[in-house]
């Protein structure tokens, strides 16, 4: 008989199913769900399935969320249930605040608390300082028996460990951070002091130093702002000014703390499709301040990966009077499962936390905020020993202890890093991002050069590598080596580049570039491009997809070097010296006097400054990738040369500027960029402005998609570049498209320029180029999160038309990841 009870009480106890409305059958997403008089619970998924475990003796569980009845079912110990559970609005609530919609006490309270937002706002303050304490975290949820058996992993079960639910997780990240910030506010400065920094994580995590404006002062939430900018997104903020809108609201209780009545309010979405939460916060009736907030995010199912979002936010008050922040907690869980087929089954998914604790808070000082560089704005100073902070340290000046689980993440990434494929996959993504695969002490790459074709080189083919890490963190070599099979040309590259062991980014480099490029590239398509590792655009991949024969080629030696100095996060200089070697093209020959001109050169010398602010970058080594900013990324370049030709030669200028922001409206977005400038004297084609067309089916925000290359060439030139992303706002409105998470877009190019004659004094212009009598104008409508990868856009060429042979119309598409 013992051996008969053994099994059955070794089986743990586990509930799944669905949560749906009693009337209307739509999933309820976000559902609290408990086993009685246990701590051990879940929520619902974005599509209302949920399943629970439990190893103890449990009988009973109870649904509860905010707007529906909470409901409670019995249930068999240590077996398998399956629920399938019908929650009723709570319609009770709802009438009381229609049949009083403007005199309800809820109705006060809010108005109240939107009149003083203001004067209760921790950011309104012309100084204030205070010390802050984060911790980050990210785990693998959800793993598993597959993944903890495979190859990869099954000598190494260690490192998965055990959720209160009994799933299994795999830790990857765990990071906390002491800091203390001052804010000034006019003029405006900003200085964080990094006191103890401490990060365990996998690769690329660990590696990469998130820097700029960094979360040591970004408070992340402030829900006083009308919206609440997380994940490159905009979620409307209960508090937000036109809340009613976006809400409903009722006034769930009220209590008294030391002669103080405190209200809880509790809010839900108005209606489906918005960026809202549902959840209480707390105020009181002296100030109107904020006290406590709770929410969650009310849907995800117009969002790609975001699966599940919970916000948490406590305030103080400094000196008993003044209202400021406490804590902060954001929880989120990240998955991509394009396809559920089998909804009671969790996907593995990426759970991510961050929580902030503030205390030494003061504020109104008298004295500025100084900053190490006179004329900045804001920086981050890493005291010398705030990596090396020992256990000790930790214990005595953290806000808040650790959690049992953060104990164990902490201890167990070492041993995750240590793992041949993890290392593989980190090798991957390491690759994506500098375009170099990790070999040790050398990097093979970039990868996008490897193989390649073209009507100039045929088949072409190339073999790179520089020196990593291993070598030096302090300097870099590196180079290659390519041949056409076509024109049976060997062509290559090769440079030195320094780092200087400077507090201030300061690089300087030496490189030879001898390589087929395309008319019209140049370094200042970067300054747009920022992220993209050559200014090329003559791949393998543009080859696949063309729509015309890419002949525009012609084959340019460039010897370089250049300095690059950043005075404070958002003001850099780079100094660039080069001597550029342009030789006929083949399919364009340089022609002067009806006589060929085999080349023109060029010495050049260039000033560049770029402006940001706020800005967050991650920089490894000598790449620096630039993340967002809510603020315009400005460019403004200087320069000029001698030019030589024929035998003859003549000085030249140029000044160029470009300007672009993505600018949240509400929930929708507002991507901008506008370049322009103006070359002086004389200068080749090649080496003025050639408009950047676009001879794919693909679609570039900062090409003109049905412009063909060489159509144009200008020495002064105005370009302009739109895009507005209604991010679902209509489709999301419509319930047959809600669900399929589609986003609207639209686009419009426009472009004016001129071109002097004399120019052709040093090699004519080739037969295909015209002179721009109008404006070029085009418009585009389209369809963003196709299958939550592709953008498709259809595309008009409204002025102008191609004496090329450029489509006025054609449908253009790319592949995007987005939130």
């Amino acid at each position: 008989m013992l051996f008969t009870f053994i099994p059955v009480f070794s089986q743990p106890t586990t509930v799944h199913g669905k949560v749906t409305d009693q009337e209307t059958g739509e999933p309820i997403p976000f559902v609290t769900i408990l086993f009685k008089k246990t701590p051990i619970g879940t929520t619902t998924d974005s599509l209302g399935v949920f399943q629970l475990i439990s190893k103890n003796k449990v009988d009973s569980i109870q649904f509860t969320t905010v707007g529906y009845l909470g409901k409670s079912f019995g249930i068999k110990p240590f077996t398998t249930n399956e629920l399938d559970v019908k929650l009723k609005p709570d319609l009770i609530k709802i009438s009381e605040v229609i049949a009083l919609p403007n005199d309800a006490p809820v109705r006060r309270i809010l108005k109240e608390m939107i009149a003083r937002k203001k004067q209760n706002n921790p950011a309104k303050y012309p100084r204030y300082s205070y010390r802050k304490y984060t911790k980050w975290e990210y785990h693998l949820n959800n793993v598993g028996n597959k993944m903890m058996q495979s190859r990869a992993f099954k000598n190494n079960q260690n490192v998965f460990k055990t959720a209160e639910d009994s799933t299994k997780f795999l830790p990857i990240y765990f990071s906390e951070q002491l800091v203390y910030n001052e804010i000034q506010r006019n003029p405006s400065k900003q200085k964080s002091t990094v006191l103890a920094d401490k990060t365990s994580g996998v690769g690329v995590l660990d590696d990469y130093e998130i820097s700029g404006f960094t979360s040591a002062l970004d408070m992340e939430v402030n829900f006083y702002d009308n919206y609440i900018d997380l994940f490159s997104q905009n979620f409307v903020s209960p508090l937000a000014d036109n809340g009613w809108f976006y809400y409903k609201y009722f006034l769930a209780d009220s209590t008294m703390h030391n002669g103080v009545k405190n209200y809880r309010i509790e809010f839900i979405p108005r209606r489906v499709g918005d960026k809202v939460f549902k959840g209480f916060m707390t105020t009181e009736n002296k100030d109107f301040s904020l006290l406590e907030v709770d929410g969650t995010l009310a849907s995800t199912s117009y969002l790609n990966f975001l699966k599940s979002m919970q916000l948490k936010s406590t305030y103080q008050f400094v000196s008993d009077s003044v209202p400021f922040f406490r804590r902060n907690q954001i929880d989120a869980i990240f998955n991509y499962v394009p396809l559920k087929n089998n909804p009671s089954k969790k996907p593995i998914s990426l759970f991510f936390t961050q929580s902030a604790v503030i205390d030494s808070v003061s504020v109104n000082q008298e004295k500025d905020v100084i900053l190490a560089k006179g004329n900045g704005k804001f920086e981050t100073i890493k005291l010398p020993d705030s990596k090396d902070r020992d256990q000790n340290y930790w214990e005595t000046h953290r806000l808040e202890e650790l959690n049992p689980r953060e104990k164990l993440v902490s201890a167990t990434i070492d041993s995750v890093s240590q793992i041949k494929a993890v290392k593989f996959v980190d090798n991957l993504t390491r690759m994506s991002m500098t375009g170099y695969y990790d070999l040790g002490r050398f990097e093979f790459g970039p990868y996008a050069s490897t193989i390649n074709t073209n009507k100039v080189e045929g088949l072409h083919l190339f073999a790179g590598a520089r020196t990593s890490s291993e070598i030096s963190t302090h300097y870099m070599i590196w180079g290659g080596l390519g041949y056409g099979f076509r024109n049976k040309k060997f062509n290559g590259i090769a440079g030195y580049g320094y780092k200087f062991p400077t507090i201030n980014r300061q690089i300087i480099k030496f490189s030879y570039d001898d390589k087929i490029v395309r008319s019209g590239e140049n370094e200042k398509i970067l300054f747009l491009y920022e992220n993209a590792l050559s200014p090329t655009e003559n791949n393998l991949i543009s080859q696949v997809f063309k729509r015309d024969e890419l002949d525009e080629l012609f084959r340019e030696q460039k010897l370089s070097t250049s300095y690059e100095y950043e005075w404070h996060p958002g003001l850099s200089n780079k100094i660039s010296a080069n001597y550029i070697r342009h030789f006929s093209p083949e399919f364009y020959p340089f022609m002067r006097a009806g006589m060929p001109v085999d080349y023109v050169s060029a010495v050049d010398f260039s000033v560049d400054t770029r402006f940001s602010w706020q800005e967050k970058v991650i920089d490894d080594k000598f790449l620096r990738v630039y993340m967002n900013t809510d603020y315009p990324i400005i460019h403004i370049a200087i320069g000029g040369g001698k030019v030589f030709y024929s035998g003859k030669e003549n000085y030249y200028g140029k000044v160029f500027t470009t300007i672009e922001q993505y600018w949240k409206i509400g929930q929708t977005g507002f991507n901008y960029a506008i370049e322009g400038g103006m070359y002086f004297g004389k200068l080749p084609y090649t080496m003025l402005d050639i408009p950047r067309g676009n001879e794919t089916q693909g679609l570039f925000s900062y090409d003109f998609n049905l412009l063909n290359y060489m159509e144009y060439v200008h020495d002064k030139y105005l370009h302009a570049y739109l895009e507005y992303h209604l991010n679902g706002f209509v489709f999301n409105r419509v319930p047959l498209l809600r669900r399929i998470g589609l986003r609207e877009v639209l686009s419009a190019k426009t472009m004016i320029g001129s071109l002097s004659d004399k120019n052709q004094q040093i090699v004519e212009f080739p037969s295909s180029i015209s002179k721009m009598s109008n404006p070029y104008l085009e418009l585009g409508a389209g369809v963003e999160n196709i299958f939550r990868l592709f953008r498709v856009e259809a595309i008009w060429r409204v002025n102008n038309k191609s004496l090329l042979g450029a489509p006025t119309f054609g449908l253009r598409a790319k592949f995007e990841i987005k939130l």
